[in-house]
């Protein structure tokens, strides 16, 4: 036996009783000769081995010194079972090691998507502000071929942002993985059901929203009444605003008609007499025409103004509105 004295990072072990060896001779010398606590079980990680998992030892080093990493051999009922490698442990520190594959199980894991869902819709100055919950779900379902029990580790990886649903709780955490316990018998296939969520908000200008976006979060179950009539105001003011756009667009459209005919109309008056019939009947049409295009000016600076105020009207809506 041994005696063990930590050495910062380092830890020495003082044999008890000293041992001399001959000149030019080697001995091997048992540091530790005590028992440890194992639980056999069997390990499963899709991304290790998809369809059977890892025969395994959850190892606790119940001595009082630290035990060395190295390599590990596995008997089992008296025979070879395979070889696992283990980390430096402390004492009263456990390791899960695995040493062979377990062909007696077997593993098929399936992916559910699941909808996505708006959980909660409200307007806050201006934004629209939108909680979608996605959801997902891992199946994985267990046939044991064997004539004993196997206690399984389902490891399945922890992303961000996903919360676990079901199970509540886990067997195990560890920095990336969840391990869920499943106790498999023989014949019996059994299910394990690994659900998630992940909330995500999504900010979005109002103004920025066409009308069948609109009436999307309108129409979603969980968008409150005052939400709503709130959302069809802004939909009312959106179509007035595109119809003094659509008028001005179609007096700008006018004045460019005219200025064409004008163009032609002067071309025509250079190859005219300036005492012809016809040249007077142009620049009566000319005079026409400019007044024309005065009105339509005066019209289009009138449209501008009523935009102006028909978006600052809107915008002024929008930010004075706080609505859940």
């Amino acid at each position: 036996m041994a005696a063990g004295t930590n050495l910062g990072e380092l830890f020495r072990y003082t044999i008890e009783k000293p041992v001399t060896i001959e000149r030019q001779r080697s001995a091997m010398l048992p540091i530790v000769g005590e028992k440890v606590e194992a639980e056999k079980v069997a390990i499963y990680d899709e991304r290790v081995l998809a369809k059977h998992p890892l025969s395994g030892l959850r190892v606790v080093n119940s001595t009082k010194l630290n035990l060395m990493q190295g390599p590990v051999t596995v008997f089992e009922a008296g025979a070879y079972a395979g070889d696992a490698r283990i980390e430096d442990m402390a004492p009263g520190s456990e390791r899960l090691v695995s040493y062979a594959v377990d062909l007696d199980c077997e593993v098929n894991p399936r992916m559910e998507q699941q909808p996505e869902e708006i959980v909660s819709v409200r307007i806050a100055k201006g934004t629209l502000v939108a909680t979608r919950k996605y959801a997902r779900k891992k199946v994985f379902e267990i046939k044991n071929s064997g004539e004993k029990a196997v206690k399984l580790l389902v490891e399945h990886p922890r992303e961000a942002g996903w919360n676990l649903v079901d199970p509540k709780e886990p067997a195990e955490t560890t920095r990336d993985r969840y391990r869920f316990a499943v106790m498999a018998e023989p014949g019996k296939p059994v299910k394990l059901e690994v659900a998630e969520e992940r909330p995500d908000v999504q900010h979005v200008a109002v103004t920025n929203l066409d009308d069948t976006m609109i009436l999307f979060y309108s129409r979603a179950k969980v968008t409150s009444p005052a939400v709503k009539e709130a959302l069809e105001q802004v939909v009312a003011k959106k179509r007035a605003i595109a119809e003094i756009v659509r008028v001005k667009q179609e007096k700008e459209r006018e004045i460019q008609v005219v200025e064409q005919e004008q163009n032609r109309i002067r071309q025509n008056m250079a190859q005219l007499d300036r005492t012809n019939e016809l040249y007077a009947k142009y620049v009566k049409k000319f005079a026409e025409q400019e007044d024309r295009v005065e009105t339509l000016r005066k019209e289009i600076a009138a449209f501008i103004q009523h935009e102006e105020e028909a978006r600052k009207a809107l915008d002024d809506y929008l930010l004075k509105t706080e609505l859940n």
